[in-house]
């Protein structure tokens, strides 16, 4: 009653309803059920994931190498915002990676923390995907124009004053290199990066005002053992447009008859670039290619009082607890401290706890001791610095209700091991193509769930509810399963299989075991397959690359049969019951439709015309009594034939915008029915008796090409349900509602074979494994 043809396009994703697919057995490794989805987005190797709950939703964070970090909802395997990343170097114009990621819950708002190589630490908020603040390290709490300040350094080198009480910036200076006290009163040191010569700017620490200009050097000369720079006069001034040079030891100008001996009789040497000056005072000098270099007053202040970059993951210290410091994700943001006391919980999802709190004269925020400051980021995450990983996820309920741990093993594999015994607990996740490089655990729909990331750029998710594996493996085919079908071989049912390696095999559907020897020799693929009962016996036909159709005895082992049908190669096959004869229906290259009768070897009437392009497949059903054909066409048509009288009936059902790919039929509600996919992504369901289409086109279906089968999973027979491979899984929709039914069903290798089998269950090839998959209810 269905049409398969082969494909293996890419990974999907889909949610995880109620509905459970399992193995009721497989002929090589049994796929592991465990698997999910994978989710697909990230162009470099995933280097950490986390784990959250928003607004009641699953919720996975991932961190790659290719810079950013993505939000993923994991009961749909979407995306819930857009990527974000760390902060881009306005020098090099490089982005910063993502070293690693973790979640926590700030004052009950679920956020996402990111670990960059620029040593940053950002916070997103889940809910929104926006940028929720970066956190500062705490260089020191002041008195600046009689109000408590706390000054702070991002690891982009800002640093940042804000009133203790408020959390109101008060001032900011990007570039920052160091403090100093200069004529009495507190000044920020800045270096630009972004030019050339990296001048230095001072800045008045309490109002804001740059007080420092940068002039350009001209030239630089060494007399009696001094070096003196030069530089252009200033307009304005006594000295008119006469150059001033200036002693770089003490950073004071050098008097009249020492610069006129100077220019007169110095030797000139290079390497400075320019000159910083604050008040008629030289302070700085910028250096071709390095480091600029303090002098005069700036010149101890500012080695006392440098900005080390570096330490920005810092923690602090307020009334005694250990806290961290967030500025706001925007100009206008506020300072907040963020309590990081342990709440003693041990939770599922790894989420931690931490809320803000305020601060007061009587309890002033101080910098850690270096000896004693603890790192940030090991402190929100519970991880390691470095690359971020976290090797062991914990999880709660596993099989039994027992606690197990999940552990990333060398061989880049994940075991799943009883915490208590650290004994492996079932076979260890495997499935990615690359080394694991973190797990993270979290809960869906009440079952465990593990989430990995890869060094083949995805992540995998995995259910836990039950650890172990399935049963043994069995022998097949040793080349791709290209077509499958089933049938009835002396009272049992079974399921047939044709393999790249040129061999047909027959296996009971119940036991999983081959019952005949197979079929050996033939030449070409095979495309298209049915059985058919002839005299009493099972016979199998194929079609592949030609015109003709092979007829195989499984059982007798007799020599193989070929009917040339003329039809310039046949592309589907299906089989129907006239005038109480089996008869095969087969659809061809040409744009016709032929009856064959299988015991005599040729056609019944004459073909049946009216497609304009190929047919490109074929479903029967018995509709009033009489068994009637359903088609499919690149002609974007839908067409029913009686087979009695060869006569199309009806209008073409029309409704699809490109090539008609797949037809199937199925009773819904006892009404024979008609399902189509097409190329333009789109699945209708007709019924056949009115000939309208029931409900709208049902969208979303990625991929056309894919095999395809129709079966019920439920209680009610006539429960259509659409089963499609689409690269490494199955995936189901219930026909009357459009939803989809079931969760998918991942497998090793790509799916090439679906066929539909009693009892709701479904017959699968992927690559040269067969697997018979029932509803887990069964």
């Amino acid at each position: 009653m269905s049409e398969t043809s082969a494909g293996a396009p890419d990974d999907v994703n889909a949610p995880l309803p109620d509905q459970r697919w399992t193995v009721q057995w497989a002929d090589g490794p049994v796929p592991d059920h465990r698997r999910l989805r994978s989710l697909t987005g990230h162009s470099a190797p995933v280097r950490s994931v986390a784990t959250a709950v928003v607004d009641g939703r699953a919720v996975v964070v991932s961190g790659s190498r290719d810079t950013t970090v993505r939000f993923w909802d994991l009961a749909t395997g979407e995306q819930l915002h857009a990527p974000v990343t760390g902060r881009t170097d306005p020098v090099s114009s490089v982005t910063t990676g993502v070293l690693s990621v973790a979640t926590a819950e700030a004052d009950g708002r679920p956020v996402a923390l990111t670990l960059h190589e620029d040593d940053s630490v950002l916070g997103w908020d889940l809910a929104t995907g926006r940028a929720a603040g970066e956190f500062v390290r705490l260089v020191e709490s002041t008195v600046v124009e009689g109000r408590r300040v706390l000054l702070t350094l991002g690891a982009d080198g800002t640093l940042g004053a804000w009133d203790l009480l408020t959390g109101s910036r008060v001032g900011a200076f990007p570039s920052a290199a160091g403090l100093a006290v200069l004529e009495g009163r507190r000044v920020v040191l800045t270096v630009d990066d972004i030019a050339v010569d990296r001048p230095v700017r001072v800045w008045d620490l309490g109002t804001g005002e740059q007080l420092a200009r940068s002039v350009e050097v001209e030239r630089t000369l060494t007399l009696d053992g001094r070096v003196l720079a030069v530089t252009a006069g200033e307009a304005g001034t006594a000295a008119g447009a006469e150059p001033r040079l200036w002693d770089l030891a003490t950073g004071e100008p050098a008097p009249a008859p020492a610069a006129a001996a100077a220019l007169s009789r110095g030797t000139e040497v290079g390497g400075v670039s320019t000159a910083t000056v604050v008040h008629g005072r030289l302070v700085a000098v910028g250096l071709d290619g390095e480091e600029p270099r303090f002098v005069g007053p700036l010149a101890l202040a500012r080695q006392n009082g440098a900005l080390a970059r570096h330490r920005a993951r810092e923690t602090a210290l307020l009334d005694g607890r250990t806290v961290a410091l967030t500025a706001g994700a925007d100009e206008d943001g506020t300072l907040r401290i963020w309590d990081l006391a342990d709440d003693g919980q041990q939770r599922v999802t790894g989420i931690r706890a931490i809320r803000s709190v305020g601060a007061s004269e009587a309890a002033p925020v101080l910098p850690h001791e270096p000896e004693q400051a603890g790192d940030l980021w090991q402190r929100l995450s519970g991880r390691p610095t470095g690359t971020g990983n976290a090797p062991v996820g914990v999880v709660v309920g596993g099989s039994g209700g027992d606690r197990i741990a999940l552990t990333v093993e060398a061989d880049g594999t994940v075991a799943v091991r009883d915490r208590a015994t650290g004994r492996p607990v079932g076979p260890p996740l495997t499935g990615h193509t690359g080394k694991v490089q973190d797990v993270a655990t979290t809960a869906l729909a009440g079952r465990p769930v593990a989430v990995t990331a890869g060094a083949d750029h995805t992540i995998r998710t995995w259910d836990l509810t039950h650890v172990q594996g399935d049963g043994p493996p069995r022998s097949g085919h040793t080349g791709t399963v290209c077509a499958l079908t089933t049938g009835v071989l002396d009272g049992t049912p079974v399921a047939v299989t044709a393999g790249a390696d040129h061999a047909v095999r027959v296996w009971d559907l119940a036991a999983g075991q081959q019952v005949t020897a197979p079929v050996t020799g033939l030449e070409g693929e095979v495309t298209a397959m049915v059985t058919v009962v002839v005299d009493g016996r099972l016979l199998v036909v194929t079609a592949g690359c030609g015109d003709a159709l092979r007829l195989l005895d499984p059982v007798g082992g007799h020599p193989h049969e070929s009917v040339t049908t003329g039809q310039g190669r046949v592309l589907a096959l299906a089989t129907a019951t006239l005038t109480g004869r089996p008869v095969l229906v087969t659809a061809g290259a040409d744009r016709t439709v032929a009856v064959w009768d299988p015991a005599t070897r040729r056609a019944v009437g004459e073909p049946l015309t009216g497609h304009s392009s190929r047919v490109t497949s074929v479903a029967t059903v018995e509709l009033a009594g009489r068994p009637v054909a359903v088609t499919g066409s690149w002609d974007r048509t839908v067409r029913v034939w009686d087979l009695t009288d060869g006569r199309q009936i009806g209008e073409p059902l029309t409704g699809h915008t490109d090539w008609v790919t797949s037809v199937a039929t199925v009773l819904v509600d006892g009404r024979p029915a008609a399902v189509s996919r097409s190329r333009d992504k789109t699945v209708c369901l007709w019924d056949l008796a009115t000939m309208q289409q029931i409900g709208g086109a049902r969208t979303g279906h990625a991929d056309p090409n894919g095999p395809m089968a129709v079966t019920g999973t439920g209680a009610d027979a006539g429960l259509p349900v659409m089963a499609v491979g689409q690269g490494q899984t199955v995936r189901c929709w219930d026909l009357v509602t459009g939803d989809e039914a079931g969760n998918e069903y991942v497998l090793p290798l790509a799916v090439g074979a679906l066929g539909a089998a009693p009892g709701g269950r479904l017959v699968v090839g992927f690559g040269p494994e067969v697997a018979l998959l029932r509803p887990a209810a069964d």
